[in-house]
């Protein structure tokens, strides 16, 4: 979807039956005050040729249609049946109505809202720095909201507003031109009035919701990190820093607030001025004429009431809706913005795993350098190395040397800034990001697990795998044992974040989930450190042992990855070794650094 207006389209028989429906609904309300003139009428006159006013003869004639007899009585009864009627019959009309509105509204919101979830899991971690996930949380859950209460407001008020004001005003002209000018007078007066406190209020929404993915931003952070906080005895200060966020939203609500609370008292005393003009046009011409004369000047202010009255209730809720209308104009703009956002990371549309080549490497890299937001300065540089199939391969180095950033362009999270990554010999950007990620099994160095069940979590890696797929991944990953012990077994709850699991039985399930989907290449991205070294044994011999498996490992231990058939050793972005463990002793400085700190000399590993 690449716009709300996509969405629009969509339901658009939504909104087409239920303004039709809205159409009718005020057709009934503008005849209401008509009939009520008709039946005082008829009941002054009688005869319904001799009342003067066209329209309400017309009615008075609809209404004797229905009427045998020609009581005073009768008369009442038939027309205040007749509006009865047509009351029951816009009661079940509005109900309708507002049933396909509210439908239709929840119908786009829930779209615009998958919109929003698909594009956040396109974003890469270089599109996150422009579009940051606590932007995108405010999107999804604020502004969603806001489009969803525009569209209802849209659907109900678009065709039933201007029906009820044009036509109030145009009735009202013909019964009485002098009070007529008086409604007309006072409609653009309410939308000046307004459009200069709605154009005002509309630039403080847009600064209320940044500040509101503000707040998302800081609640995130704390929750987060709230251990740290706690920690480092800062609670204070973060109050503090959360005090000023709320407060700056706080004020900029307050004024909106003022603003929008002018509407109603302005519409009010509109509206009660008007009514003044009323009571000064009729005065000298009431009770100055014959009896007949003096009851269709009372029935015609009696109608003009029933009109001003609906021209005030329009009008102010017009006004007010008018609010939450432009509230959900700036959220689409918002959203819009995001949609239409290219991510950097980009799927070809294959259909199904075409590109192998024959005896090509699992993963080459050729020359590959990585800048981080595309800026001259290289974290990577000019990375050569390739991964055959079936092989295990350790990747090692210090904090900072890149490791994780090269698991990153493996799974194409991230693009080279220069050079290309090859998959079997073919380019991942001309392979399917689903196809390709469907090949690889990644376990990252922060254990996570969705909250649900042990099965869910599974089946989230392979949708087709049976239980006793679930289980065998989970003895090779060395869990069976703790997971076992539950009486739930793999319907066992997992709370968000796995927060009912320690860090090593995380680590672990984490392992277990990626080989319940059978991939062809397994990376296991510093996914042992919470585990001790003999279960980290235990899984490491076991996964090696799967000759129809190619594994990359990488950690910053050397008993890790020792006994890998290939070892690259990365330092500041480049590339300084590159053999087996026995080769990279005697030819690598680094290397034999790392393993002298954390074996030779019993440094802690």
């Amino acid at each position: 979807m690449d716009n709300v207006k996509t969405a629009y389209k969509h339901y658009a028989s939504g909104f087409v039956a239920g303004s039709l429906l809205k159409i009718i609904e005020a057709v009934f309300d503008l005849l209401i005050p008509l009939f009520m003139k008709a039946i005082i009428d008829i009941n002054q006159y009688i005869d319904p040729s001799l009342i003067p006013n066209s329209i309400s003869r017309v009615l008075a004639y609809f209404i004797k249609s229905f009427n045998f007899g020609s009581s005073i009585l009768s008369n009442t009864l038939t027309g205040g049946g007749i509006i009865l009627v047509m009351g029951i019959l816009g009661y079940v009309i509005t109900m309708i109505s507002q049933y396909i509105a509210g439908k239709t509204c929840v119908n786009v919101s829930c779209e615009v809202r998958e919109a929003l979830y698909e594009k956040a899991l396109k974003l890469s971690k270089c599109d996150n720095n422009k579009i940051p996930m606590n932007k995108m949380l405010t999107l999804i859950n604020s502004d969603t909201y806001y489009v969803q209460q525009g569209v209802l407001l849209f659907i109900r008020l678009l065709f039933r507003i201007p029906i009820i004001l044009i036509g109030s005003l145009v009735i009202s002209l013909i019964l009485d031109w002098r009070i007529g000018l008086s409604f007309v007078a006072l409609v653009p007066l309410i939308v000046f009035f307004n459009v200069i406190i709605l154009r005002k209020s509309s630039k403080e929404y847009l600064l209320i919701q940044k500040d509101l993915d503000g707040l998302f931003q800081n609640t995130s952070e704390t929750t987060e990190g709230a251990r740290v906080i706690r920690a480092s005895n800062t609670k204070k200060d973060e109050n503090i820093r959360f005090e000023k966020r709320t407060s700056s939203y706080k004020e900029k609500a307050v004024k909106v607030n003022k603003l929008n609370s002018l509407i109603n008292p302005i519409t009010f005393a509109l509206t009660s001025i008007v009514l003044v003009v009323i009571i000064l046009v009729v005065k000298n011409n009431l009770f100055g004429g014959s009896e007949a004369e003096n009851t269709a000047i009372i029935s015609t202010i009696i109608a003009e009431m029933g009109y001003l009255a609906q021209i005030f209730f329009v009008t102010v809720q017009m006004t007010n809706s008018a609010v939450d209308i432009t509230k959900g104009i700036v959220s689409s703009k918002r959203i819009n913005e995001v949609l239409a956002y290219e991510p950097n990371i980009t799927s070809k549309e294959n259909d199904g795993f075409i590109c192998e080549k024959n005896n090509s490497p699992v993963i080459r890299f050729n020359n590959v350098s990585y800048a981080f937001d595309n800026n001259d300065s290289y974290f990577l540089n000019d990375l050569s190395f390739e991964v055959r199939e079936g092989e295990t391969f350790g990747i090692i180095g210090g904090t900072g040397s890149g490791k994780s950033t090269v698991i990153n362009l493996i799974e194409r999270f991230i693009d080279p800034s220069k050079g290309n990554v090859l998959y079997k010999g073919c380019d991942l950007k001309e392979i399917n990001l689903g196809e390709l990620r469907k090949e690889i099994g990644l376990v990252n160095q922060k254990s996570t697990l969705f909250s649900g069940t042990l099965r869910t979590n599974f089946l989230m890696a392979n949708k087709n795998a049976t239980d006793k797929d679930i289980e065998e991944a989970l003895k090779k990953a060395e869990a069976y044992d703790f997971v076992s012990k539950h009486k739930d077994y793999l319907d066992h709850k997992v709370n968000e974040g796995g927060t009912n699991f320690s860090g090593g039985q995380k680590q672990r399930l984490c392992i277990a989930r990626a080989l319940v989907k059978k991939p062809s290449l397994l990376i296991l991205d510093d996914s042992t450190s919470a585990l001790d070294l003999l279960t980290d044994k235990k899984i490491r011999n076991t996964i090696s042992n799967m000759k129809d498996m190619t594994k990359i490992i990488v950690s910053q231990r050397v008993a890790t990855i020792a006994n890998c058939d290939y070892i690259l050793v990365l330092d500041k972005g480049h590339v300084v070794g590159l053999g087996n463990h026995k080769t990279l002793l005697s030819t690598c400085d680094i290397y034999k650094e790392i393993y002298n700190t954390q074996i030779k000399k019993g440094g802690r590993q």
